[in-house]
């Protein structure tokens, strides 16, 4: 069973990774100014921060893992089937 998730594991989470690290970054470097400028503390820096990579990982995770359901693997192909289906309908999805 592993051998079959990890596939769709690393493509919803090194791109989760990847989006979290550049939207943290950019938004640090961003913030880090207009903070500043505005003469916001730290501890609200800090909090706000905290508020925004949650959000931006929140965003990410679910827009990224959309993603990777949508992908083609090397043997499978990752399908969500309502249960209220009945038989027929099932049959004609396959």
């Amino acid at each position: 069973m592993i051998r079959k998730i990890l596939p769709l594991w690393w493509a919803w989470q090194w791109r989760v990774l990847v989006a979290v690290f550049l939207a943290n970054l950019a938004f640090a470097f961003f913030f880090t100014f207009v903070a500043k400028i505005l003469g916001i503390s730290k501890e609200n820096f800090l909090i706000i921060s905290n508020i925004f990579s949650l959000a931006v990982t929140i965003y990410a995770s679910i827009y990224f893992l959309a993603y990777a359901l949508n992908l083609d693997y090397k043997r499978f192909r990752v399908v969500i089937i309502d249960k209220e289906l009945d038989e027929f309908e099932k049959a004609a999805i396959k």
